[in-house]
């Protein structure tokens, strides 16, 4: 039993190292990732300007439609139905 100790106590310091090892080098990315963040502040508030403006086409850029949506009057169309072919089936054959 007494052979067991140094044993588990050596699996032991190199587990809690490997683990020190792993907090700093979290600690290390959190730090970098706080540098970006605090760096790109006025890129989120550009984003959020953006789609707020762009609620309603959902980010898409038609012409057509920001004039009419400067105009004051948005007319709003009906989708028009397409009839569905039916494509003839080729006889089949019979295998025999």
């Amino acid at each position: 039993m007494a052979e067991q100790t140094p044993f588990v106590e050596a699996i032991a310091r190199r587990l809690i190292g490997e683990c020190r090892r792993d907090i700093e080098a979290a600690r290390l990315q959190i730090e970098a990732m706080r540098a970006i963040l605090a760096g790109s502040r006025w890129l989120v508030a550009r984003w959020d300007e953006r789609r707020r403006d762009d609620a309603v086409t959902g980010g898409l850029r038609l012409p057509v439609y920001n004039a009419a949506k400067a105009s004051g009057f948005i007319e709003i169309q009906e989708p028009t139905q397409r009839r569905m072919r039916r494509r003839k089936r080729p006889a089949q054959r019979r295998a025999g």
